[in-house]
């Protein structure tokens, strides 16, 4: 994908700003019927031209479903440096089990509704739930303007915090 294509994905499809912290994606997306939200995510892609193939689906469907089932954590995931560095080497070992309590439901990892707001936090989750097709490399194969913002513009879902940094040449 080249500049172009990209300057014509953002302008077709205009980023929606962050709302109050009462209505984070996860609210929304928990709330919206998700053949309409799939059905949105579809006719955005066409518009944009962008191909949709069932990969993409897969995806979209499993970044909705963490959404809708995994975003509920009474608190944050960790209380200080030591919990947070545990953190972050559990979400790099797929075998990591969170003290041995690990949900079918959310085997990669379960954020609290305003940690779900920060996209590099659902972007490593990302990562993890798709680290057996190639992780990164697979994601941004098929989003190169970055998996969660690509997915949040096509679904019309508000953007995350830090879901695109130009200065350091990131995009979530």
């Amino acid at each position: 994908m080249n500049m172009q294509e990209h300057a014509r994905i953002l302008e077709v499809l205009e980023p929606v700003p962050l709302p109050p912290a009462e209505f984070p994606p996860s609210v929304i997306v928990r709330d919206t019927p998700r053949e309409e939200l799939m059905q949105r995510v579809r006719d955005h892609a066409a518009s944009a031209g962008l191909a949709w193939t069932e990969e993409h689906e897969a995806v979209a469907q499993w970044l909705f479903d963490f959404y809708s089932h995994c975003c509920d954590a009474p608190g944050q995931a960790y209380t200080d440096i030591e919990d947070y560095k545990r953190y972050l080497k559990c979400l790099k070992d797929k075998n990591c089990t969170d003290d041995g309590e690990q949900s079918r439901a959310c085997a990669h990892g379960q954020l609290s509704a305003s940690e779900a707001t920060n996209a590099y936090r659902v972007y490593r989750i990302l990562l993890k739930a798709f680290a057996d097709k190639g992780g990164k490399a697979y994601l941004y194969r098929l989003f190169p303007l970055g998996p969660i913002f690509t997915l949040h513009l096509l679904a019309q879902l508000p953007r995350l915090v830090h879901d695109v940094d130009p200065h350091f040449g990131t995009a979530y």
